[in-house]
């Protein structure tokens, strides 16, 4: 904390995506901190105390010009976050995803200032492993149209880091979850919210194909303070992972879930399995453990927060609201 306190104070800090599930944790985060935080987003959002607020397109030159020449520290969150949405309208995903990239590098250019971008990618760009943990240094082999524009935003950020243009992170994401201020809008993101949510209302819970496919599962606080202590530290590298270095299958995290709510109400049932859609990418059919050695060696950071902990955490969360209403 003190660290981080040392690193981040008087810096400006801006949040692109700051009404998303990690961003708007993000922003609760450095409310802790002696920092100017803008909120960036498409649309207005509520105000909230000492926090700036602008409302910018950034598809356009002029909203990073307006970025670069007051921010220090620019975490990037802001894209399409589905990857079917991306199957079904490439050329968006594209926009989305490179356009802002390509306007902050020919801004950073133009102002003469080189920010430090912390840019939110994923472990899917991977592809389909066998061999764990996976490091930063193993191949990439995105499959679906959403990790492969993820990779091309990587290679500019990569490029202009290098041409000392700006100054950039990158980290990739594996299964984030838990309670944020606000939950992901995307249908195949935030399962384990969802699942959770769905036990409190008395629905089945499904698991499709064996349920033994393993997730990295990373928890939201660990998520926020990778994001926090990769603003401040020495770029040994570009891409780093952010991940709980364990396997569990969905299987036992839809158990574990069930267990927990069961505890606090009186539900019961039993997790039903089912054939995967015809339509579902392959993609869900992965296996992944990432390393997260990198990053604890860059860094002061290190996940906090076990699987059975922040489960327990998650349900109690939706807790409070379910169990109120029915009080109510």
């Amino acid at each position: 904390m003190n660290h981080l306190n040392e690193g981040l104070t008087g810096k400006v800090v801006a949040i692109t995506g700051a009404s998303g599930y990690i961003g708007s944790a993000i922003v609760r985060s450095l409310a802790n901190y002696s920092v100017k935080i803008i909120r960036i987003s498409r649309k207005k959002l509520d105000p909230q105390f000492g926090i700036n607020d602008w409302v910018l397109d950034l598809t356009t030159l002029s909203s990073w010009v307006k970025i670069v020449n007051e921010v220090d520290i620019i975490f990037h969150l802001s894209s399409n976050t589905s990857i079917y949405e991306a199957e079904k309208n490439p050329k968006d995903s594209l926009e989305a995803n490179l356009l802002p990239i390509s306007h902050l590098v020919t801004a950073s250019k133009k102002m003469s200032r080189i920010p430090r971008v912390i840019f939110a990618s994923t472990a899917t760009v991977y592809g389909m492993k066998s061999d764990f943990p996976v490091k930063e240094s193993d191949e990439v082999n995105p499959i679906t149209v959403y990790d492969k524009h993820k990779l091309l935003a990587e290679e500019q950020l990569i490029f202009a880091t290098q041409k000392n243009i700006i100054s950039a992170i990158i980290l990739r994401l594996a299964n984030v979850y838990g309670p944020s201020i606000n939950e992901s809008m995307a249908s195949d993101r935030g399962i384990l919210s969802k699942i959770t949510r769905m036990k409190f209302e008395g629905k089945k819970l499904y698991v499709y194909g064996n349920g033994l496919y393993l997730r990295d599962y990373v928890y939201i606080d660990d998520v926020v303070e990778a994001f926090l202590y990769s603003s401040i530290m020495i770029n040994n590298s570009c891409i780093y992972n952010v991940a709980s270095g364990y396997g569990t299958s969905i299987k036992d995290v839809f158990s574990l879930i069930s267990s927990e709510v069961e505890m606090l109400t009186e539900l019961t049932g039993i997790i039903e399995f089912k054939e995967w859609p015809k339509e579902v990418n392959d993609i869900e059919k992965r296996n992944f453990i990432g390393s997260n050695e990198l990053l604890k060696l860059s860094s002061d950071w290190r996940p906090k927060v076990f699987l059975n902990q922040g489960i327990h955490q998650l349900v109690s969360h939706y807790a409070e609201e379910y169990i109120q209403n029915e009080i109510s």
